[in-house]
């Protein structure tokens, strides 16, 4: 397992370059959000470089803000064409994977429309991406009231969808955490995961182990992951101080070990 942290869109690439290299992580992952990293903002080579002279790995993700259920055609014909942008900036940073949040359909869809609304959209993404050798990854969000099932449906549809999942989003007003559910159905297309922590109420982006109650069972998840053969890169999502960050860092290597 390698450790990657999310890039805060508010500080400059250069800055966050160098810190996230600085401090010891393997990865950036590179939110693609104004206004600091919006793929029609940045000299995407420029950070190429920036990178590989730092020896830093990178994914991207999408802007998390696209509102892909909005129910009006010619925003949603906008936010296919952002997303294609954000593929563009996928493949001139040099990455080959880059996720997308499910934010749902539009209210006025019935349940199969929307499959198929996703089928065609993530058709057009996984295209535009394999001609740039870039693969697309569908992340779960924090509303779990039966996405599990649309995942299901969504993946069966689209047998070329990958599979970002992020731990603290399956803690999320649920009995248990969505973990294990996922990764029964899906670990077979599961390329990246992210994390942080929450009171099992609100997605609230906290440091590993900092909610006094509802937070996530860290040490379980690992090994939820480790039987499911996952060795790749997990990506802290944390907001607020740096510290925190590096802070998580320490203690999801730790957590790791103990889950083998």
């Amino acid at each position: 397992m390698q450790v990657g942290v999310i890039s805060d869109p508010r500080r400059t690439l250069e800055n966050a370059i160098a810190w996230t290299a600085d401090n010891g992580f393997a990865l950036l992952d590179l939110a693609l959000e104004a206004p600091f990293a919006a793929p029609e903002t940045v000299k995407w080579r420029e950070v190429r470089q920036d990178l590989a002279d730092r020896g830093l790995q990178v994914i991207c993700r999408a802007a998390t803000y696209l509102p892909l259920e909005n129910p009006a055609p010619l925003i949603r014909q906008a936010v296919v064409d952002e997303l294609r942008r954000a593929l563009d900036a996928t493949a001139a940073v040099g990455a080959t994977l880059c996720t997308v949040r499910f934010r749902g359909w539009p209210a006025h869809l019935d349940e199969q429309t929307g499959y198929e609304y996703y089928r065609q959209l993530f058709t057009i993404l996984l295209n535009h991406g394999q001609a740039q050798g870039v693969r697309v990854a569908l992340e779960n969000s924090p509303q779990n009231q039966h996405q599990l099932k649309y995942f299901r449906e969504i993946f069966r549809r689209l047998p070329d969808l990958k599979l970002s999942y992020h731990i603290g989003h399956g803690n999320v007003q649920t009995a248990q955490s969505m973990t294990r559910e996922y990764l029964f159905a899906l670990a077979e297309r599961l390329a990246h995961v992210r994390i942080s922590d929450n009171d099992g109420i609100h997605p609230l982006y906290l440091p590993l182990g900092a909610p006094a109650t509802g937070g996530i069972d860290l040490l379980r998840e690992l090994q939820s992951l480790r039987s499911f053969r996952y060795d790749g890169i997990v990506s802290l999502e944390i907001d607020g101080e740096r510290r925190w960050v590096t802070g998580s860092a320490a203690i999801l290597r730790e957590q790791w070990e103990m889950a083998g």
